[in-house]
Order: C-alpha cells, then sequence, then structure tokens
C-alpha cells in the first residue's frame, strides 16, 4: 500500500467480508477478479514470515501451484528453454509488426498517442517467494505484491504507478509518462518527446475526474524514480462530491493513456485489434477496497507464472517521433525490473 509494511491477505470464497481484493484487465470488457478477504494482517518482513510460519506453516505457492498444473504432462526444463526461446523470437517479430502499424496511425494524427506492449517469456530461476521479498527491498516506492489465484497462477509484480487511492471524500492520483535510463549522476534532459506525453495523460486523468469532484490541484511535473528507470510525475488531488461512488470514480481513469493512448476509447480497441497478443491483467489495476477507503494501483512491471515458465511484461507510449530500436530497448530497461529478481 506504499506504507512501507508488508500486508498478508487470506482469500475465502462466499463470505461477509468487508474488504476486497481486486485485479482488474487490461480491457474494460473484461470481468476482474474480485477476491474476498477473510483476514488481513501487516507488519515487516519478520513479523510476516512469523506470522505465516505460525498460521500457514503449509503455505507453498509454487509448490501448490505445481501439483496442480502436473495434471498436465509437466515440461522439461530443455523444453521450457526452448519454448521461452521460440516465444520471444515471435513476441519481438510481433513487436515490429505492431510497431508498424502504430507508427503509420500515429503519423496520420489519427491517434496523439498509442502504447505498444510486449510479453518476455522466461524460465525461473530463484524461489518465488525469495523473489518477492527482494523485489520489496529493491523498490520500496512502489507497490509490490505476490497473489496466488487458485489453479489460474501467481502473479507477482511492483508497481510505480497509483491509479487512484481514497480516503474519505479525498482522491489522490498521478500521472506517470515519459521514461528514461537511470543516470548515474541523477542529471536528467527530458526530451520534448517526453514532456508532451507526460501532459497528455495529466490532462486526460483531470478530463476524467472532473464530474465527480469539487475541486482537483495538480503539482509537478518532477523525475521519479522507479529503479532501473526513471519517469516524469505529476501528482494530481481531487475532493470528491458527496454520495459519489469512490471506486466507480477510481475505475473512471482506467485504462490511462499511460498504458493505453489518445483519444482512449479508440486507442483501447485499436490496441487489442493490433497489438499482436492478449495483455490479460497486465496494465489493468490491482488493488484493495473497503468501504472508507481504497487503494488501486495500474498493473505494471508484472509478471504471471502458470507452474512452468514466467511471463512478464512490458511496453511504452508511442508518439509519431517514435523509434523502433528506442521502443524496443525501453522494454528491455523497464523488464529490468523483474528480470533480474527472478
Amino acid at each position: 500500500m506504499q506504507d512501507n509494511k508488508i500486508h498478508f491477505l487470506s482469500i475465502q470464497k462466499n463470505n461477509n467480508s468487508k474488504e476486497t481484493f481486486v485485479i482488474a484487465p487490461f480491457n474494460p470488457d473484461d470481468k476482474p477478479l474480485y477476491l474476498n478477504v477473510c483476514m488481513h494482517t501487516q507488519g515487516d518482513i519478520k513479523h510476516i514470515c512469523n506470522f505465516i510460519h505460525k498460521n500457514y506453516s503449509h503455505l507453498n505457492f509454487e509448490k501448490t501451484l505445481k501439483e496442480q498444473t502436473n495434471n498436465k504432462e509437466p515440461l522439461s526444463q530443455e523444453k521450457i528453454n526452448s519454448f521461452c526461446k521460440t516465444a520471444n523470437e515471435k513476441a519481438y517479430r510481433d513487436y515490429c509488426s505492431a510497431f508498424s502499424k502504430f507508427k503509420q496511425e500515429l503519423v496520420k494524427e489519427n491517434f496523439a498517442k498509442l502504447v505498444l506492449s510486449r510479453p518476455y517469456f522466461c524460465p525461473l530461476k530463484k524461489d518465488l517467494s525469495h523473489s518477492f521479498l527482494e523485489l520489496c527491498k529493491t523498490y520500496p516506492n512502489a507497490f509490490c505484491y505476490i497473489a496466488k489465484v487458485g489453479s489460474k497462477g501467481i502473479f507477482m509484480g511492483a508497481s510505480p504507478e497509483i491509479l487512484a487511492s481514497v480516503a474519505d471524500n479525498e482522491l489522490k492520483t498521478m500521472s506517470l509518462a515519459g521514461t528514461m535510463a537511470k543516470s548515474l549522476n541523477n542529471h536528467y534532459e527530458w526530451s520534448s518527446k517526453n514532456i508532451k506525453e507526460q501532459q497528455l495523460v495529466t490532462d486526460f486523468i483531470i478530463s476524467r475526474i472532473k464530474p465527480y469532484a469539487k475541486s482537483i490541484s495538480a503539482a509537478g511535473p518532477v523525475t521519479h524514480d522507479a529503479g532501473p528507470v526513471v519517469h516524469l510525475l505529476t501528482q494530481i488531488t481531487a475532493v470528491l462530491n458527496e454520495g459519489i461512488d469512490k471506486h466507480s470514480a477510481a475505475a473512471s481513469l482506467h485504462p490511462t493513456p499511460a498504458v493505453c493512448g489518445l483519444p482512449k476509447d479508440a486507442a483501447l480497441k485499436f490496441i487489442v485489434k493490433n497489438e499482436g497478443y492478449k495483455r490479460n491483467y497486465y496494465s489493468g489495476y490491482i488493488g484493495l477496497i473497503s468501504p472508507n477507503n481504497l487503494h488501486l494501483f495500474v498493473n505494471l512491471r508484472c509478471m504471471f507464472f502458470n507452474g512452468q515458465f514466467a511471463v512478464l511484461y512490458a511496453g511504452g507510449g508511442l508518439l509519431k517521433s517514435s523509434d523502433l530500436e528506442d521502443e524496443w530497448q525501453e522494454t528491455e530497461n523497464k523488464l529490468k525490473t523483474l528480470r533480474d529478481l527472478i
């Protein structure tokens, strides 16, 4: 929740919990996963590890998932490596093909911005529970999570971007766009492309919140540290009108131009049709909802493990001036967030 604590949630079907953990897909036409929370505890790493050992000694995400997936014929390590190599080669071809289509539309000025993403396939080299703790230590300013969802698999990520948080009647969100590799001297000269991209996102967010808010203020942009990369960040705060459904107000921001494009509805349709793969929960949103508060984060820098191999995701915003190799390298930089840890 970006409060420097680890939260442990136990999920149970059909209970009367007032808290819900939501994992929503990129495409709003697809159904979110709503998970009822029957137990919620929080603390530092030591406290949570002791709590799990005492109350959930049987808990082993990867072991139980592999047992569930072993109903199918398990792949050998050699076959997993071969599959990942072939899948990544195809992902590069698909990305190049999609980039050409996206750029064509941008040059024609049918869109002000489009976001192009791609998957990356790899075997796990480390235990995910260890990787998650390293993720928390490495990215203390991000929303780090790991969640096992039935037999679907394990989701893990470190998102630098808040979709929205609401406490009582105050909604806070951020405009996060533009990316550069980390500099050793912390000196950054932002290009006009990055500055324009960030302003497009800021303007969109303010326009979406207006129908729900009494007042809106914005501060920024500033350079925001996100591990191996930095972004441009503007903080946005709104006082909501009385009686507004908080989840609806927050969800109205999804998908933001930072993960989709402008104009949003047309960009969403174009991406779904032309990106070359289905994003599923990547660049959707994830977080905790309670009656008076909610904390929702854009599901970025994330991975999905199906019991045999992991799928990581990364993307970037394209303008008509975008270059294929530069954009591909940006996705490589973003993938380092998780690839170095698993």
